[in-house]
Order: C-alpha cells, then sequence, then structure tokens
C-alpha cells in the first residue's frame, strides 16, 4: 500500500474518527481504515463490471480491460472533474514537496550547527593540549606555521624545513630560513 493512501483516508473520514482512534495504535488503525476502504473500492469495481456485463452481454472481456474501458469513459464523460482532480493532486505534491525541502533546510542546519560545535570543541581540546599541556603555541611567518614552545627567552630551535627560530628576550620569535633572511613571526590562530 502506498504511504500516500493511509495520509488521505484520514484526511477523508474527518475528526470524530480520529477521537475514536486511540493514541497507543493509531498507525493499525489508520491501516485498518485502509484496508476497509480497500475492500470498498474492490466491491464497487466488481459491482461495476457486473453492470457492464449484464448491459452489453459481454462476458468474456477480461476484468481488468472492462476496468479500463470503464475509466476512460467515466474520464471522457467527466472531463472536468479529472481535471480538477489532477490539479489538487499536483498542489498536493506541490505542498508535500515543499514541507519535505522546508524539513531538509532545518535539518541540514541542526547537523552544520552540530558540526561546527563539534569542530570548536576538537580545536578547543588542541589549543589545551598544545598550550597548557605541552607550553607550545603556533607561530606564522607568512609562508608556514611552527609550533614552539612557551619556555624561556633566547632559547633557539630548528624548523622541520632546516629554518631557525630564535626567541627574543620579549618572547617575540625571529625566523631566519635557510638563508639566513630574518622574518618576524606572530602568532597563529
Amino acid at each position: 500500500m502506498s504511504p500516500l493512501k493511509p495520509f488521505l483516508l484520514a484526511l477523508a473520514i474527518g475528526p470524530s474518527a480520529w477521537q475514536l482512534a486511540s493514541a497507543q495504535d493509531y498507525v493499525g488503525y489508520v491501516e485498518q481504515l485502509a484496508a476497509q476502504a480497500g475492500q470498498q473500492a474492490q466491491m464497487h469495481a466488481q459491482n461495476a463490471i457486473q453492470l457492464y456485463r449484464q448491459q452489453t452481454g459481454d462476458w468474456s472481456t477480461p476484468d481488468q480491460q472492462v476496468l479500463a474501458y470503464l475509466d476512460a469513459m467515466s474520464r471522457q464523460q467527466n472531463p472536468g472533474f479529472y481535471s480538477d482532480l489532477q490539479q489538487r493532486e499536483q498542489a498536493f505534491q506541490a505542498q508535500q514537496g515543499a514541507y519535505v525541502n522546508n524539513s531538509n533546510a532545518v535539518l541540514d542546519g541542526m547537523y552544520n550547527s552540530y558540526m561546527d560545535r563539534s569542530a570548536m570543541q576538537y580545536q578547543g581540546q588542541q589549543d589545551y593540549v598544545r598550550e597548557g599541556i605541552w607550553e607550545r603555541s603556533r607561530y606564522t611567518d607568512g609562508n608556514a606555521v611552527y609550533e614552539l614552545p612557551n619556555y624561556q627567552p633566547g632559547q633557539v630551535y630548528e624548523g622541520y624545513d632546516g629554518s631557525t627560530m630564535i626567541q627574543d628576550d620579549y618572547g617575540q620569535y625571529q625566523h631566519y630560513d635557510a638563508y639566513g633572511w630574518q622574518t618576524e613571526m606572530e602568532e597563529y590562530d
């Protein structure tokens, strides 16, 4: 059964029937109503086929072909009804599409917010370990980022690329590349 049928059936039966449905078995109740509606539709289809056969005397055409013929005749005789029905179905599908898009946008926003918070927590933990436990900070010379200790001034450190960093008396690092060029480093966030 299509997931749309119980919903449409529920809309058709009205609010008084909703009050009869128990809150604990709502899905079972809707499925029961859908099964009853399906049985009634099948009974009406059989009655229409029987009436067609009695009026035409055609007892050899398969039931499916008779139903297709009756459907085509109904559409031909009632074009306004079927046009209106088609427009209502399209409007309903558009409404459902908008609802799904809105729900997905809300879920995407919640997910992105969660990921942003997780990234901030991760970065905070990384900063705590680096700065609080290992007593190091990240510095940049504009080209690369280095993780350097926050110890006493005057210390010399060698970078992974063969360059040298020296911390002056004020705690400011100076970067000397492999060719001896000096650059003042800045803290990197």
